[in-house]
């Protein structure tokens, strides 16, 4: 009786450890990804007005 009683606690222990490790990689994949994406919105409206000024330059 004592051992599966402690058994049944180190396993849901275990469980919930990893259900808390899961959800702390999914917030931290989800920052890094949004950030990813805050810096390539940079680089394409560089792009832009770099090709904006391309064409300026070519119609003079």
């Amino acid at each position: 009786m004592e051992t599966s009683l402690i058994l049944t606690v180190a396993l849901a222990a275990a469980i919930i450890v990893i259900v808390l490790a899961l959800v702390a990689v999914i917030v931290f994949q989800r920052w890094r990804i949004s950030d990813n994406n805050a810096h390539l919105k940079e680089f394409i409206d560089e792009n832009m007005e770099m090709r904006d000024e391309l064409r300026r330059y070519k119609e003079q």
